[in-house]
Formats: C-alpha cells, structure tokens, sequence
C-alpha cells in the first residue's frame, strides 16, 4: 500500500515538473549597446566589441538595452527583440580631447580632424572631452565636457579673436588690442575699417596669425567704437578732430599729428574734420571734410615766423633765375617782403608785376627772410589766384 503511494506521488511530481517546464519562457539575452545606424525598420546597437541588428527604428546616438532572443546569421548577430529601453552604458567609452569645429560636418581639431556622427552641445572653436565609441569613419559622441575658449592661439586650432578692422582684402587685418591678426575673407562678407568684429577660425601661424573661418557665420559685426581725442587715442581706435593740410599727394601731413592721412583729397592750407581710423603708423578717413577752403586763411606775409606755415599773397617785384634753374621771386605786400623760393622741381614761374598766393612754410635764403611750398599746385600767380 506505502509503496503503491510512493509511486502515485512520484509520477505526479513528474508530470507537474513537465508541466512547469512548458510553461516557464526560455531565458532572454540582453544586449546593450549605442544606436550607431537606423533606418525605418532596421538599426544596428555597438558596444566597442560587437554589434547586433535589431528590427526597430531608433535614434542614432542614443544607448539601448534590447531584451530577446539573440541568434547568429549570415551577416552577423540579430536580436528578435521582445522588449527595449534607453539605457546608460554599461560598456567603456573612448575619449578624444579637442577642439569643437562645424566645416559641413561637424569635428573635433585634435589638430586632426576626428569627425563626429552628430553636432555636440559647445561652441563652435571651444575646447571639449568627448567620451564615446569610434564606429566606421565617424566617432559617436555619448558624453561632452566643455573646457571654454583657447586662451591663446595655437597652430591647427581655432581662436576666437575680437578687434577693429584696420584694412580689408583679400584678408581682413584685425587689431585685437595688442597684436594684428589676419583673416580670410568669406565670399559673402562685408566688413569696413573702423567696424569691431569677432571672428572664430583655425590659427595657421606664418609671417602674421592668420584665421581661417569656414562660413560666414564665423565673423560677427559689433558695430563702431566710440570717437577718442587723437591726443589719448591708440591703434584701432576711431579719432575725429580739425586739421589743416601741411602738404598734399596721395597721402596728407597734417598739423595735429605725425601721423599721414590716407584715403581724402584736399589740398595744402585746407582745414578739415576728420573722423578717421588710427593705424599702425597712419590715419585712415572714415568720414573727412573740408571745413574752410583754404583760400580763406589770412595772408601771413608780415607775419614772418620761420618754420610756421602760412598763406602769402603780394606782387612780384622781382624776379631773378640762376644758371642751375634755381629762381627767387621778391613778394611784397604793403611795407613786407619775402624770397618766394622757385626750384625748377616745381615746374612754376612768375613774372614781375603779377600778383601771386602761395602756401607753404617761411624758412630763410642766404639770411633773408624766405618762403618755400612743396608742390607748383601751392602757388597761383594772376588772374587764377
């Protein structure tokens, strides 16, 4: 009887154990890697060591736990999946230090361009660690660390550079305050001398630092910067004063400075307003104009003073021409005198008895009071004066 009970109890154990054996599901795979392609019924999951094709769409870029059955075939490890979950990485990251760089794709400058599957969230010319995994001929970026702005310039790299215009063409000069930089120009861009600009480009170092941005986009107009006096103004700044032309050409000398005017025609004894770009070792007019012609200036004539300059206006007494073609002409005006110099440089002569106006400096000839102009279009003699 016991044992009849022995056997009735082991059978239904069996048959209970079959049971469960049938119902329990086989135990799923689990499989977690980075997106690194999808398509509408199609993606691919990578670890650094494997990867596995699972039938959804995801999104490149993001980190997923597939569940299922996991199986080989003729192109590699397929997962049928019956569940999936955005997931942290559970596999080691690579990691690549540069800086961020957008040029129709987006990049890290290591100086090597590493080209990333996905634009990160820096800006354009910052300093970053990525961590993430190399997959094809892109690296996938997982994790960003910003590191800020280089500090200072280096080859291979970009910079950010802010500053004045000094001069364009085919590269834009650019003073940031102590040192000049030169950036090609964009197809595209307009900038003008006197304009403050930031631009961001890769540094190649030569004769000058020069920046090489890649859109138009990289160079940002901030507008003009304020008038100075000329007396406290420095390189890059814009000054605006009066001056009056002490000699003409295709450059002026004026009397407030040392400095050459580039960029404005007037002629010697003009006074003008200027607003003007200050350059290395010049002026360049941003906005000039003539506020007194100079046929207004007083005739100075007896009010020689050696080494000033003036206007003179009187009549030709005299007139005397040396062998080397050198001439003096006595201009007198009421009680006062003066040498009128007459090199053959300038190309001018008077005759005794016209009236003539010059503009120029008193200097002496021989000890004799004297006065001498830069350039024949300084002196009119008769009816054109």
């Amino acid at each position: 009887m016991k044992t009849r009970l022995i056997i009735v109890l082991l059978i239904s154990l069996t048959i209970v154990s079959l049971a469960l054996i049938r119902i329990s599901p086989p135990k799923e795979d689990a499989f977690t890697g980075l997106c690194v392609y999808s398509s509408p019924g199609f993606s691919t999951l990578y670890n650094g060591n494997q990867s596995v094709a699972i039938g959804r769409s995801l999104e490149v870029g993001r980190v997923y736990t597939a569940y299922g059955r996991l199986r080989k075939t003729s192109r590699g490890l397929w997962m049928d999946v019956s569940s999936l979950q955005v997931s942290p990485p559970n596999f080691p990251l690579e990691s690549i230090e540069g800086a961020y760089w957008t040029d129709r794709s987006p990049q890290l400058l290591t100086p090597e361009r590493v080209y990333l599957a996905s634009p990160i969230n820096a800006s354009k010319g910052e300093l970053v660690l990525v961590k993430g995994l190399e997959y094809g001929k892109n690296f996938y970026p997982i994790e960003v660390h910003t590191r800020g702005l280089p500090a200072s310039p280096k080859n291979g790299f970009p910079f950010v550079v802010e500053g004045v215009v000094l001069s364009t063409g085919r590269y834009i000069s650019i003073w940031n305050g102590s040192e000049e930089f030169k950036v090609l120009k964009l197809r595209g861009v307009e900038v003008s001398p006197g304009q403050r600009v930031r631009v961001v480009g890769i540094v190649r170092v030569r004769d000058y630092i020069y920046l090489y941005p890649s859109e138009s986009e990289d160079i940002t107009l901030l507008g003009y910067s304020e008038s100075k006096p000329l007396w406290n103004s420095s390189i890059g700044d814009i000054v605006e004063t009066e001056c009056l032309v002490l000699n003409s050409g295709s450059t002026l000398k004026l009397n407030c400075t040392d400095l050459r005017l580039y960029g404005f025609k007037a002629r010697t004894g003009d006074l003008l307003h200027i607003r003007a770009l200050r350059r290395k070792s010049s002026l360049l007019c941003l906005n000039c104009s003539i506020v007194q012609p100079r046929e207004k200036l007083p005739n100075e004539l007896c009010g020689y003073s050696p080494g000033n300059f003036a206007k003179i206006s009187g009549t030709v007494t005299w007139v005397k021409r040396y062998r080397n073609g050198f001439g003096l002409a006595n201009v007198t005006y009421g009680n006062c005198w003066v040498l009128l110099k007459l090199p053959t440089s300038l190309g001018v002569s008077v005759t005794s008895g016209e009236n003539v106006t010059a503009y120029g400096f008193f200097t002496t000839y021989r000890e004799k009071p004297a006065f001498e102009v830069r350039s024949g279009d300084d002196i009119c003699s008769g009816s054109s004066c």
